[in-house]
């Protein structure tokens, strides 16, 4: 999944990639790669909660869109809230939950 995202005056590009579960079953995780002006691509994950899984299948079903392009959505959101706090670090980690696609 390919998603932009914007923080203040900055543009960010992410490429979200799906991997496997995480080793105690509580999270789908995601390899992320962000990448924006003039800066290099930082790589991290993103540690998906299934209910956060489920209401972007719900949001599709609803609304509209596919699945993936609701958690797309919601995972920028919660990258641009990141990213307003501090800097991404090289092989960041956080947690994606259903209150970031909820909120769309």
């Amino acid at each position: 999944m390919k998603a932009e995202f914007q923080v203040h005056d900055k543009h960010y590009q992410a490429d979200i990639r799906p991997g496997a579960k995480s080793e105690d079953e509580k999270f789908q995780l995601y390899a992320v790669a962000v990448g924006g002006q003039g800066a290099g691509t930082v790589e991290g994950t993103l540690k998906v909660t299934p209910r956060a899984l489920e209401l972007a299948g719900e949001r599709a079903s609803k609304e509209g869109g596919s699945a993936d392009d609701w958690l797309a959505r919601g995972c920028v959101k919660s990258l641009a809230a990141e990213v307003l706090i501090r800097q991404l670090k090289p092989e960041f980690s956080f947690v994606v939950d259903h209150r970031w696609i909820q909120e769309l």
